[in-house]
């Protein structure tokens, strides 16, 4: 479950040299769709990088804006920083993972459950894939994995209709799945609510 060499190489080679500095220096990890579009050949939107700690990955993209002599954006996700002619840089802080299997596994979909990360014990780029990425992506298949990462009632159902304005297809399980999540989340939202109604009575 790793990705294939060539990939692996080519994903690295197509990151600035300030990113692939940082991913060598610090415990940040490469992962979403910077690695799916290089793999199928995409038009790469931006770099999506995830750590352990939120306040490590703000400071971090605090130094990265300012070795590029921009600013900073944070919001309730993440910090962005923009630099002209140059790809979008995310570093991600909503959701945070030690581990850059784990965070691979947090993804909704197949095709986006990738992740690349610098080895320092054994100075090397390792990966970590799920065992149907290749072949789903080869199918621009959509297929949902139902994973335990907390998010928005909807995320993935905006991001199903992303991918389907691609091309990319559904298969009719994975989109049964994906309402049965919405349909609980916004069940729990409104648990929620009217929890925090009868607190303030």
């Amino acid at each position: 479950m790793e990705l294939l060499p060539e990939d692996l190489n080519y994903c690295v080679n197509n990151l600035p040299k300030d990113i692939r500095s940082l991913l060598k220096k610090e415990s940040v990890f490469l992962a979403g769709g910077f690695i799916r579009s290089c793999v199928a050949g995409e038009k790469i939107n931006d770099i999506d990088l995830w750590g352990a700690s939120e306040g490590d990955l703000t400071t971090m993209a605090k130094l990265f804006a300012g070795e590029r002599k921009v600013r900073c954006m944070q919001t309730e996700n993440a910090c962005t920083i923009l630099t002209p002619n140059r790809t979008a840089v995310q570093f991600i802080t909503r959701w945070t993972f030690p581990d850059p299997v784990e965070l691979a596994q947090s993804f909704d979909f197949s095709i986006a459950s990738a992740v690349i990360w610098y080895d320092r014990s054994g100075s090397r780029w390792a990966s970590y894939c799920n065992e149907l990425f290749y072949s789903d992506l080869a199918s621009r298949r959509l297929r949902y994995l139902r994973p335990k990462r907390n998010e928005d009632a909807g995320g993935s159902i905006l991001r199903m209709t992303k991918f389907i304005s691609r091309g990319y297809k559904i298969a009719p399980e994975s989109l049964a799945a994906l309402l049965a999540r919405l349909n609980q989340g916004l069940n729990d939202d409104a648990f929620l609510k009217r929890d925090e109604e009868h607190q303030g009575m």
